[in-house]
């Protein structure tokens, strides 16, 4: 996804799995959600903040939230900035302490929304100790409260740390590091509870996805994170998926469903579908989704290796079309006169998800992806250049203020490419269906 080497690791190995890469051409039962924007937790004109240590730095769960939210509602307006710097604990790190990362680097963007992601380091990679849990609980206790004096109102949700691999590789020591990951989960969560925030547990779905890997390729899951601590980038998605989840996003798409002999439109939800003409072998209609599905390619090994070991495909990416009445058949399914996939009527009667094929529309969700790419990349060179000044009295002025600009012409490309566009949508019989 978004270009990047997903799961490249693993290609040698996977492609060869019992022909496990085959792409069903249609998905059933859908899981369907109403989509309803105001149950999810970003709103129209929020900035979000996410801060964290090196895993967050990555700059990989953070854009796939970022793409899901611009391409799932791209008529609200949502800003997202990254605040994560390798290393870092509770106390703060190589980029300042605790007091000078919160005031330059949240602080300063005025969000409304801040997620925390630590404890990888705070644990020093050896067994608990009470001193250990202490510094961490009462180091917590200060960001959070320093966030709520300086930010009234500001939503919080806090990340549970992500795992160390204890799944594919021997425990480093008695209990494994693992377990001081999810000593400070609990922690997390009871913190949250305290400072009426939002706890999200990033570890076991983690966790239990790797175990669903080792059961269909044992090498390749152990490459999912090379080092023990660092995820692969297109297995960032299994945070960003937690993150959304409990974040109530939906996963539809959208969902439209047409009778051909009938030449009526029996539901479209987040669609609109006009000038339907046809017959019971021939339909052809203009299609105008409200969203974009998220910019996957299912024939990607990584892509597919990631939904055979997690439900993000169903819990996040259902673009729904059902077309019933169609003669008996084989139809070619075309989008704008580009040839998509070829279908049954059966297949058709059933429902696709149209999320799984290289249609326009996720052609324009991977361009969307890009520029959020670029916008972060340019937001990670400006918050360098003020740890640089920090650290060695360079100026990050004039450059920074600069790339803020860039930064905000980005963000205005962003959007503009997230605006879905009208389709012509055509299935034709490519058999005689007598």
């Amino acid at each position: 996804m978004y270009s990047r080497q997903g799961f490249s690791f693993m290609r040698f190995r996977v492609l060869n799995f019992l022909g496990l890469f085959v792409i069903p051409f249609a998905l059933s039962p859908f899981l369907i959600a109403q989509v309803a924007d105001s149950t999810f937790y970003l709103h129209d004109g929020d900035t979000v903040v996410f801060y964290g240590d090196s895993i967050t730095e990555q700059r990989y769960y953070t854009q796939d939230v970022d793409v899901y939210t611009v391409t799932r509602f791209p008529h609200m307006q949502v800003q997202f900035f990254n605040a994560g710097v390798g290393g870092d604990r509770v106390s703060g790190g190589s980029a300042g302490p605790i007091d000078v990362r919160l005031p330059r680097d949240v602080f300063a963007h005025k969000p409304s929304v801040i997620t925390i992601m630590l404890g990888m380091n705070d644990g020093s990679y050896k067994p608990l100790t009470p001193e250990i849990e202490g510094a961490y609980t009462q180091g917590y206790e200060h960001i959070l409260t320093s966030l709520q004096e300086a930010l009234p109102g500001v939503r919080i949700s806090l990340l549970g740390p992500s795992p160390y691999d204890e799944v594919t590789r021997a425990e480093m020591f008695p209990g494994g590091y693992n377990s001081t990951l999810t000593r400070f989960s609990k922690i997390d969560s009871e913190l949250a509870k305290k400072h009426n925030a939002t706890y999200i547990d990033l570890n076991a779905p983690f966790v239990a996805s790797i175990k669903k890997g080792v059961a269909i390729d044992p090498l390749a899951t152990e490459l999912i994170v090379p080092d023990r601590v660092h995820p692969e980038p297109t297995a960032h998605w299994l945070m960003a998926a937690a993150i959304l989840k409990c974040w109530h996003a939906p996963s539809l798409v959208s969902s439209t469903t047409l009778d051909a002999k009938q030449l009526s439109v029996i539901d479209a939800t987040n669609s609109h579908v006009s000038d339907l003409t046809g017959s019971e072998s021939e339909v052809s209609w203009t299609e105008l989704d409200d969203a974009l599905p998220l910019p996957f390619d299912g024939k990607d090994v990584g892509n597919h290796f990631l939904f055979e070991i997690s439900d993000i495909e169903q819990d996040l990416d259902q673009q729904r079309l059902i077309v019933r009445g169609l003669a008996a058949g084989s139809y070619q399914f075309t989008i704008d006169g580009t040839p998509i996939a070829t279908f049954t009527d059966s297949e058709l009667a059933k429902g696709v998800n149209l999320a799984n094929f290289g249609t326009p529309m996720r052609g324009q969700a991977y361009q969307v992806s890009w520029l959020i790419r670029d916008r972060d990349d340019a937001h990670y060179v400006r918050l360098r250049m003020f740890v640089n000044e920090m650290k060695n009295g360079v100026p990050a002025e004039p450059g920074a203020k600069d790339l803020t600009q860039f930064e905000q012409q980005l963000q205005k490309q962003i959007y503009e490419a997230a605006q879905p566009r009208p389709h012509t949508y055509q299935i034709k019989a490519i058999t005689n269906p007598n």
